[in-house]
């Protein structure tokens, strides 16, 4: 399915050895049900890399970027909980970012997530913006193995007093990031390495330094009495 509402939160991290017991259980217990209690979050995800790269990937579908920006969202993230002020110090690489839905297209959630983050050359962001969303990407939503398609791009005012050091933890910001959900990790490795290689994307005018991992689903929680999505295909931004 498309993404559910009009922005996401995309968050990268690997975990201290230490902590990583109290990892596993903080976050689905406490940390993403607290999410999805605020108005505006629809859908969480966490999934795990299959091969290489950051460790874990954090998916949070809102339902607009003024969520962000809520006097509830910021509370929330001002005061955490005890068992967060205890884990949250222990992320590494951590990378955040909250982001405008561009493009987004799928007929279902799929069980492996491809995320490539990509960085635009000076004067051609808006070109590649509408090359991914208008050209390459709907074309890879018609292959096997394919269930969505997804183009965002972070909203530096949302984030930008994020990066840096935060409660022991050092947070850097994504620019902008393509999805490719599948129901293999053979068919989506395939579909990326196919049609989004680096000297395609440079073609495009992506800088050569994307960052790719492959992940698998670990769990999902959604509030699916407040999730809406009124079209198939997105297009915002362009």
């Amino acid at each position: 399915m498309a993404l559910a509402g009009h922005a996401l939160v995309a968050i990268w991290n690997d975990i201290l050895p230490e902590s990583r017991a109290d990892f596993f259980e903080w976050h689905p217990r406490e940390h993403m049900v607290e999410r999805l209690g605020i108005p505006g979050f629809l859908r969480g995800r966490r999934c795990i890399a299959v091969d290489g790269g950051v460790e874990f990937l954090t998916l949070y579908e809102v339902s607009g970027t003024d969520v962000l920006a809520s006097d509830t969202y910021l509370q929330r993230v001002l005061n955490p909980t005890p068992w967060s002020s205890r884990v949250l110090p222990s992320f590494r690489n951590n990378v955040r970012g909250a982001c405008d839905i561009v493009y987004s297209q799928g007929h279902a959630m799929g069980g492996f997530v491809h995320t490539l983050r990509l960085k635009a050359e000076p004067g051609r962001e808006q070109a590649l913006d509408r090359a991914l969303a208008q050209d390459v990407l709907p074309a890879l939503h018609e292959l096997p193995h394919v269930c969505g398609v997804h183009y965002v791009v972070n909203d530096v005012a949302l984030t930008a007093g994020n990066a840096g050091q935060q409660r022991g933890r050092t947070i850097g910001l994504p620019e902008r990031i393509v999805l490719i959900e599948g129901i293999s990790a053979a068919g989506v490795r395939d579909t990326v390495a196919a049609h989004l290689a680096a000297d395609r994307l440079a073609a495009l005018g992506a800088q050569a330094d994307a960052e790719g991992a492959l992940y698998q689903l670990e769990y999902s929680i959604q509030n699916l009495s407040l999730i809406h999505i009124s079209e198939p295909t997105r297009l915002g931004m362009i």
